[in-house]
């Protein structure tokens, strides 16, 4: 598949002109002109670099263009450089997609963690841009405190990291932003809803639930956007027949 053609898809499907973001959304490094195999995975980094080469890959996306991020000196130099050069002469190009990748409907993060935990969406939330990035979504019959956990133990591979429940005893509506979400709290307490989960969390978030009375659970950074490019992967092999693999290299943060 042509690499333009391939970039029309992904831009067609994760619409990312309509966010807001800090980093590069799309392609990153032009290393081809043909897509024949892709993987994909949380975070540029050098191991996802080594099961591309292993793979025979000509294609990473990740949600964590590390090295894209608004702000950041791109000089080809130093780890960065070395990054670029392997791509380069394996011929590998690159592409990232952050908040499309958490807000997508179908192959988002946020999307897919009520999915696994059994959740139906009702609204969205967090809005950067023109689409929100987080969900409110709610269960069919409220749960006790507990029961909330123990789903979120079972939705997520490494169960929970942070269980705050300082809130309602009685669980039905959770707003869900992956990642650092957290900063989504008091407008999760707007909008009604009596839980908050998410993946990474500042020391000030306790306290901030404990405060105002609200129920938290984080499942860590990484581990909390896998879905993402895992399900984009196999939506690239069901829709376009280009071998697509998801390659996860833990990070327990």
């Amino acid at each position: 598949m042509k690499l333009s053609e391939f970039s029309f898809w992904l831009d067609n499907l994760l619409e990312p002109q309509l966010f807001r973001d800090y980093c590069v959304d799309g392609l990153c490094v032009e290393a081809g002109d043909q897509v024949t195999r892709v993987v994909t995975g949380v975070s540029f980094r050098d191991r996802l670099i080594d099961a591309a080469i292993e793979n025979h890959a000509d294609c990473i996306i990740v949600h964590h263009p590390n090295g894209f991020w608004k702000g950041e000196d791109r000089v080809l130099t130093g780890k960065f450089g070395e990054r670029m050069r392997r791509l380069m002469q394996h011929g590998i190009s690159l592409y990232g997609f952050h908040l499309p990748l958490d807000g997508h409907p179908e192959v988002g993060n946020n999307a897919l963690i009520a999915k696994a935990m059994g959740l139906n969406i009702v609204d969205g939330f967090m809005r950067e841009g023109e689409r929100p990035v987080g969900w409110i979504a709610e269960f069919a019959n409220p749960l006790s405190q507990a029961e909330f956990v123990a789903v979120a133990e079972r939705a997520f591979s490494h169960g929970v990291q942070n269980k705050l429940l300082y809130g309602s005893e009685s669980v039905k509506r959770v707003a869900i932003c992956s990642g650092s979400g957290a900063s989504g709290v008091e407008e999760a307490l707007d909008f009604g809803c009596d839980a908050f989960v998410t993946g990474e969390i500042k020391e000030s978030v306790p306290i901030t639930c404990e405060e105002l009375g609200f129920n938290l659970i984080s499942a860590g950074h990484h581990r909390t956007e896998v879905f993402g490019v895992r399900a984009l992967a196999q939506k690239i092999q069901d829709e376009l027949g280009v071998p697509a693999s998801f390659v996860d290299i833990d990070n327990p943060v």
